[in-house]
């Protein structure tokens, strides 16, 4: 063998290695990437079963007889709770946001009953 062939050889052999860790590195990005976004997706989603039982929840806690606004939270964040461990959904990530998002639906539901209630009375 001559110099100039072994030369052709390293050269083929150092850019296959650096063709091969170039398609790694990106391969690894990409699938770090994908991972990511699926587990965004997934708690988005989670997050979205959530406001739909916690919908149900507060309505179902304005029809009762639970009076006070605080009583009617806790008794909308227990059945939330409980309807999610049953159905299998995890939810202590989303305890807080889900505290806030009760309270903002009750909050928009009082607003709409009062202008409801003054436009109400100004045609009597």
């Amino acid at each position: 063998m001559d110099w100039i062939t072994t030369a052709n050889g390293l050269i083929a052999l150092i850019t296959g290695l650096v063709g091969l860790i170039t398609t790694g590195v990106t391969a690894y990005f990409a699938i770090k990437a994908w991972v990511k976004a699926t587990k965004d997706k997934s708690a988005q989603d989670l997050w979205g079963m959530i406001q739909e039982v916690a919908k149900t929840a507060i309505d179902e806690v304005e029809h009762s007889d639970i009076t006070g606004s605080e009583n009617k939270k806790d008794a909308a964040m227990e059945i939330v709770k409980k309807s999610c461990k049953a159905a299998g959904l995890e939810i202590d990530n989303f305890i807080d946001q889900l505290s806030e998002y009760i309270d903002n639906c009750v909050k928009f539901y009082n607003d709409m009953r009062k202008k409801n209630n003054k436009s109400s009375s100004t045609k009597k």
